[in-house]
């Protein structure tokens, strides 16, 4: 079934592999960045700037998440809108591969962010704890390739995650239920994958190893160290 799935190269194939990349990689990827974007020459110059835009309006959001996660404190949920923009090269090259044909442009996704202070505080407790955020929705708008004709269709993900930390350190990550709209396709990929990590655990320990690498490399990056425990 899954091979079948990502086989398919029509408006639900792109659809399947978008949810595949977002169950796995969403929830950290839209906050941080795998090149710079001096480094998308192909993109018009109009991308480039709203590319620079999200990543700046990304970079206070990011903060103040790596910031609670370093000095666990009592306060106000984080709440923040967060966009990020896939160049199509970056589609071609980094999500769907080399070999398949994507038909379409740009890919935007966005998502409203809303963190307890609280669990992150029990996440970075000592001993293990599970966590269990509240419903994200990840909605994401594929441009046509034709960027005169604007936005092709739209791809909407929504998920709760349940995160057991063990030292400060994310071990599983169980994202059930998850919802998939806007393609009949999109939704098989969903059941699918969720099939198959019930027998591999791939979604629950990419997702780990996305969040750990979140908290203890990228948030470097921006100068907030989350201490290891």
């Amino acid at each position: 079934m899954l091979r079948v799935l990502m086989q398919v190269k029509s408006k639900g194939g792109t659809a399947c592999r978008l949810a595949r990349v977002a169950i796995l990689t969403l929830p950290t990827l839209v906050l941080t960045d795998t090149s710079a974007i001096s480094q998308q020459p192909v993109a018009a110059p109009e991308i480039l700037e709203r590319m620079a835009k999200e990543k700046e309006a990304r970079r206070t959001c990011k903060i103040e998440i790596c910031t609670a996660f370093a000095k666990p404190s009592a306060g106000s949920p984080i709440t923040c809108e967060v966009t990020k923009t896939w160049p199509q090269s970056d589609i071609t090259s980094k999500v769907v591969g080399g070999s398949y044909i994507w038909q379409y442009g740009h890919t935007q996704c966005t998502v409203k962010l809303s963190l307890d202070r609280g669990l992150i505080a029990n996440a970075m407790a000592d001993g293990s704890n599970t966590v269990k955020f509240p419903e994200h929705s990840f909605i994401c708008n594929v441009d046509d390739k034709d960027a005169a004709k604007g936005k092709a269709f739209t791809v909407t993900l929504s998920f709760t995650p349940s995160i057991v930390f063990e030292k400060g350190h994310a071990k599983s990550v169980t994202l059930e239920p998850i919802k998939a709209e806007g393609s009949s396709l999109a939704s098989a990929a969903v059941t699918s994958l969720m099939g198959i990590d019930k027998v591999s655990g791939i979604v629950s320990r990419a997702a780990a190893n996305e969040i750990n690498e979140f908290l203890y490399s990228k948030c470097k990056e921006d100068g907030v160290e989350v201490p290891q425990k």
